[in-house]
């Protein structure tokens, strides 16, 4: 049964009213997106209200003022109640753009939208999953199906945006999802500058102890949920690669499907003592600024908000070329890229980092400068709203 809770009110007024649905409540950089956009939004023009699963992601809407939150729990096979739930706060608030968000926000909305429809429905696609090439039988079949089920729902959106040139040029060119390319406008993921500046917690302040005889050596992190794509076997490969004395160990960050599997291929390479599995975090900058490089082995991202964050705070990076991580990494500029799936080139990469103190040094410095005028939410909001006046 579909639960709807209200968390906080605003004003009414003459503003636009936009509502952003979001499916998920967990931490990601969709999620945040969501957040840093529903924060940012300029309350004289916008009235904001944003509908999400409970989970951490709500509670940090929660702190957000001047934001009407509506908890609503968005099952995976399509809710009849959630539908009407959803419909109704659409009629309640006379919502005049519906923004959602992920691939069931968006089947959701499309479906709450021929009860009650909005002036604009509008979506943020944050990456393409429908991946028939790495699907076999069933699943391959299932994928397809889904593609171009959602290639028919963009059909009744005003206006469509990725997070990335990579995600729009996959949108509008994959089998299956095919979406004319002038109905897409990019505007990319960011963070929030301010919420980053550094006051170096203490390792103390991390949940965990750490090894004291390890500490001089140099320590690498990955920001990833463990699904197939986000390629930590390519990683752990790579680490198999590398002399023991080059890195003290790696922690990974995120949780996911694949984190098991993950844990017993760290444990039959040997690796156990040197990969330390964190589970989901609320402070990952903390965990950041305790690390000598940020490793993204991804085989394909829409964008990588994790990669943006570590360079801010002046944490080298090094990333695989695949989607949207080339539109924020500049090779040999301001990071280093690698081929996606080649544990030997990660491994050559995460070695001559690791080894050469001034060449992190050096594109750290040129990194965080990049990273902070590219991609702060204060700029991300007011494209939004350039998008909005367009539709």
């Amino acid at each position: 049964m579909a639960t709807l809770t209200v968390s906080a009110a605003s004003g009414a007024g003459r503003r636009c009213h936009v509502m952003l649905v979001l499916s998920s409540g967990k931490l990601g950089g969709g999620e945040e997106t969501v957040r840093l956009l529903a924060k940012h939004l300029d309350r004289a023009r916008f009235q904001v209200s944003v509908v999400c699963p409970p989970g951490p992601i709500f509670q940090r809407m929660a702190a957000i003022p001047d934001v009407r939150l509506y908890e609503l729990m968005f099952p995976t096979v399509p809710s009849i109640g959630t539908i009407r739930c959803l419909s109704k706060l659409i009629e309640l608030e006379r919502v005049q753009i519906l923004h959602t968000h992920l691939y069931h926000g968006d089947l959701y909305g499309f479906l709450a939208t021929r009860l009650t429809p909005v002036p604009r429905l509008v979506s943020t696609i944050q990456a393409v999953y429908f991946w028939g090439e790495m699907e076999t039988g069933a699943r391959q079949a299932r994928w397809r199906v889904g593609s171009l089920v959602f290639r028919g729902i963009y059909l009744a959106f005003n206006g469509l945006v990725t997070c990335s040139a990579a995600v729009r040029e996959a949108v509008c060119t994959r089998p299956g999802l095919k979406v004319q390319r002038d109905r897409v406008t990019v505007i990319h993921n960011s963070i929030d500058v301010q919420e980053l500046k550094p006051d170096w917690e203490s390792t103390r302040a991390l949940g965990f102890s750490e090894d004291s005889s390890v500490s001089h050596s140099k320590r690498v992190i990955v920001v990833a949920n463990f699904t197939r794509v986000k390629g930590h076997r390519t990683l752990l490969n790579a680490m198999a690669k590398l002399p023991t004395d080059v890195m003290s160990e790696c922690w990974l960050v995120g949780d996911g499907p694949e984190r098991a599997e993950t844990e017993r291929l760290a444990e039959f390479l040997g690796l156990k003592n040197r990969v330390r599995f964190l589970g989901s975090r609320n402070d990952v900058p903390a965990l950041l600024r305790q690390c000598d490089l940020l490793v993204l082995p991804s085989l394909w991202e829409g964008f990588g908000i994790a990669l943006v964050e570590a360079m801010v705070l002046g944490v080298p990076t090094l990333a695989c070329r695949a989607g949207g991580v080339s539109e924020i990494i500049r090779d040999g500029e301001t990071g280093l890229l690698v081929p996606p799936g080649d544990a030997d080139a990660m491994a050559a990469g995460i070695q001559r980092l690791l080894s050469d103190d001034a060449l992190r040094a050096r594109l750290a410095a040129k990194a965080a400068p990049d990273a902070a005028a590219r991609f702060d939410a204060r700029s991300m909001a007011e494209r939004y709203q350039k998008f909005y006046d367009a539709i």
